[in-house]
């Protein structure tokens, strides 16, 4: 019967809260909308406790901040809305290059050459020189054309660094004729016995900058030309004291595995495969797919 009497004597209260508020939101003394009265009524003593809350925060902080922060929102929304992506009708037939050579559609192959041609035909050497053997006889016409204005562009620039070099041997002469032999080796122009001729030019220039620099980097390329040059024995006497000063080079351990493999010494292909391993040298993937590679030849001869 008492907590009847507690409940009704609560309500009561509540209602006479409730009253308040409302009339002091007729009055404009509350600053709160008008939908917040299902709160105030709804919910005995949080409900009006909440309200007076707001109230309390809107007078303290003001509702300019909030306004300015909403419109901020809403322009910065309006404007994100707006930006419109324009899509080209022409990008709805892009492929890859690699594919666009080996697809069965002549109209895709022809456009690819042209715009290779009209753009930067340097940039596209490799799918220029695989282009050069596609069966359309066009394509390779095109391809093969492109590759000759690079080889000959290629030529001349090598020619300029060559004499720059004789005329005055300096150390940035050297560096920059020496650099640019390397990337025209690299891309593969140099054929047949002109190749041949300019890696044992490329192997000497380099000899030359070991004897002004001493680096780790660049006895692996030293190394590396005399063996694409055919040098086996200067490559090995070059990587043996690689190895000795540098044991955690993984370039000079497989330089010790090409040079092996090109003697066609399966007992030093182990020896080197062993040493890396009791070395635990550090291989990047590709390294450790070649080691592999040699290591289960070995294991299954």
């Amino acid at each position: 019967m008492i907590s009847l009497v507690v409940a009704v004597l609560l309500l009561i209260i509540h209602a006479l809260v409730c009253l308040v508020l409302w009339t002091l939101m007729k009055l404009g003394l509350l600053p709160v909308r008008g939908h917040m009265l299902a709160v105030i009524v709804l919910v005995p003593l949080w409900g009006p406790l909440l309200v007076l809350l707001l109230c309390a925060r809107s007078r303290t902080f003001g509702d300019a901040s909030c306004a300015g922060t909403l419109e901020s929102l809403r322009l910065k929304d309006d404007m994100r809305r707006g930006v419109q992506v324009q899509r080209r009708e022409a990008d709805a037939g892009v492929v890859p290059l690699e594919e666009a050579l080996i697809v069965n559609d002549a109209g895709d192959r022809r456009r690819l050459m042209l715009s290779m041609l009209t753009e930067d035909p340097g940039a596209y050497l490799a799918q220029l020189q695989a282009a050069k053997l596609n069966d359309d006889v066009e394509v390779a016409h095109y391809a093969a054309t492109a590759v000759a204005q690079i080889s000959k562009e290629s030529d001349l620039k090598l020619q300029q660094l060559e004499r720059a070099f004789k005329a005055d041997p300096s150390a940035q002469n050297l560096d920059d004729y020496c650099d640019y032999l390397g990337d025209y080796l690299a891309s593969g122009l140099a054929e047949g016995r002109v190749a041949q001729i300019q890696r044992q030019q490329y192997a000497r220039l380099l000899a030359r900058r070991c004897e002004r620099e001493d680096g780790t980097a660049l006895r692996v390329r030293f190394a590396t030309a005399l063996a694409d040059a055919g040098e086996l024995d200067e490559a090995e006497a070059v990587t043996t004291q690689l190895v000795a000063n540098a044991p955690d080079e993984q370039e000079a351990w497989m330089l010790c595995l090409r040079l092996a493999v090109t003697r066609h010494d399966g007992e030093g292909v182990q020896q080197v495969i062993d040493a890396i391993d009791n070395q635990h040298v550090y291989l990047s993937a590709d390294n450790r797919e070649k080691l592999a590679f040699w290591r289960d030849g070995e294991e299954a001869r």
